[in-house]
């Protein structure tokens, strides 16, 4: 640890050196205002000690200018001054000292004061050093976030946009979204549908994003049957996930005709509004991806249907936990009346933009927990 000494005595300049070397403190010392600001400067000193009067200008004045030169350094400035009026060490302390002993001083007290001093200031560069590392960490992490984002976003590139027949919504809990939502046309013209749902949410939950992405486009290239896609993504998220992750989902192939075949595993119910009004439910009756072996996966499917003007909207856990300001959640029922309402709506992206606008009404000011994902699918053919 280093001090500067500015002190126009000689006398004092020793005894602060002999004092301060005890402690293996290294000292320079200065005996006036231009060479304290040079030494300041070259020396960056951790502690400095001066008088109220020195050569060449006021302690007062150069505690406030060395205030300015440390900038975002903590350095304790301790004045060891003759001058011990109740104003004088008003004035140094508004200046910016930090320390005031008066002249001829202890050379115990001195000690204690220095040893005090010391301690702060070794506390102030370990934190520091902690923040420094921490911003560095940070921005690798904002870094890798952006990498994986930009990685993301171009494998959903082929998923389809938003149409008279699909509305996606995808709201991120925190800055990756833990939901999956993949929807492609097929070149016998069924539509091939994924929506998942990997364990919490942020950027550990999309660790499957990306393989779970890879097989199912492969899948859509070589019309691969919905329970053999099944299958093949439970054995690629059983061999690449911990224990204590797996992914719930559905897994849907719709017919141009409006005939569904579907594999469900540990969502809640999908529901379907009938053109009529009428909200009927698709179940999801197997264990989530990425929990069974090869050999225990259960892949046998479940069928329904979707007649014109009829939609299909699927949702992840967190619409239904999302919860208000006075911590109650949405639950089943709630979000059953909200569908029934806003896809009365012809146009199904307006529905899904009502859908939208009530989750956050009722949601308000609280926090969103999950991620929420919001699938529809909006059979228009004509009969």
């Amino acid at each position: 640890m280093k001090l500067l000494c500015v002190d126009s005595e000689l006398v004092y300049r020793e005894i602060i050196s002999l004092c301060a070397e005890k402690e293996n403190v290294s000292v320079i010392s200065v005996a006036s205002y231009e060479e304290a600001i040079l030494a300041f400067v070259e020396y960056a000193p951790d502690i400095v000690t001066l008088d109220v009067l020195i050569k060449g200008g006021s302690g007062i004045d150069l505690v406030k200018k060395l205030k300015s030169l440390s900038a975002q350094r903590f350095v304790p400035m301790i004045f060891l001054a003759s001058h011990t009026t109740e104003s004088v060490m008003d004035k140094c302390f508004k200046a910016g000292a930090d320390d005031f002993l008066p002249k001829p001083f202890n050379e115990v007290l001195f000690n204690i004061r220095l040893k005090t001093h010391m301690s702060h200031v070794a506390l102030m560069q370990e934190m520091y050093r902690k923040n420094k590392a921490l911003t560095y960490y940070q921005a690798m992490i904002e870094r890798e976030h952006e990498m994986a984002h930009h990685v993301l976003d171009h494998i959903q590139t082929r998923c389809e946009k938003n149409s008279a027949n699909v509305a996606i919504t995808r709201l991120s809990a925190a800055s990756f979204n833990g939901d999956l939502a993949l929807v492609k046309t097929r070149s016998d013209g069924a539509r091939l549908v994924f929506v998942g749902d990997f364990t919490g949410h942020g950027l550990p939950a999309s660790i499957g994003a990306l393989p779970v992405t890879q097989v199912f486009f492969d899948a859509v290239d070589d019309l691969i049957a919905v329970n053999e896609l099944a299958a093949q993504i439970n054995r690629v998220l059983f061999s690449i996930l911990p224990d204590y992750m797996f992914c719930a989902g559905y897994l849907l192939l719709l017919s141009n005709h409006g005939d569904m075949t579907y594999w469900g595993g540990g969502m809640p119910n999908a529901y379907i509004r009938r053109a009529c009004g009428q909200v009927d439910f698709l179940r999801s009756t197997h264990m989530p991806l990425g929990v069974l072996s090869a050999a225990e996966f259960e892949s046998d499917l479940q069928t329904d249907s979707l007649n014109t003007g009829d939609t299909l909207i699927i949702i992840s856990d967190g619409v239904l936990e999302l919860k208000n300001s006075h911590h109650k959640m949405l639950g089943g029922e709630e979000t059953r009346k909200l569908i029934a309402h806003a896809y009365a709506e012809k146009n199904l992206t307006v529905a899904q933009q009502i859908t939208e606008k009530s989750l956050a009404e009722y949601r308000g000011e609280s926090e969103q927990l999950d991620d929420i994902t919001l699938v529809a699918l909006r059979n228009t053919s004509l009969p």
